[in-house]
């Protein structure tokens, strides 16, 4: 990605608790307590999604790569309306 690309990106990162039965299913760290949910668009190109969890000590963000229906209802949901397009 060039810093040009990067100038037009657009972004938005929400914060959300979630339950102990929806980190396991998510294969989170049982002490998160949380996913970040970051919203992106460039323009002319598609826009993306990354689901993060914080994990170990230092609270690291851990790319959460399975999507099951209520994540994908929250991300739907919350979704800024620019992504949506």
């Amino acid at each position: 990605m060039t810093l040009e690309l990067l100038a037009q990106m657009e972004t938005v990162a929400k914060r959300f608790r979630v339950s102990p039965d929806q980190l396991a299913e998510l294969g989170a760290d049982a002490s998160a307590e949380e996913v970040t949910i970051t919203w992106q668009r460039v323009t002319d190109r598609l826009p993306s999604v990354l689901v993060t969890a914080p994990a170990g000590e230092e609270g690291w963000a851990v790319p959460i790569p399975h999507r099951p229906g209520w994540l994908m209802d929250r991300i739907v949901k919350e979704a800024p309306t620019w992504w949506l397009k």
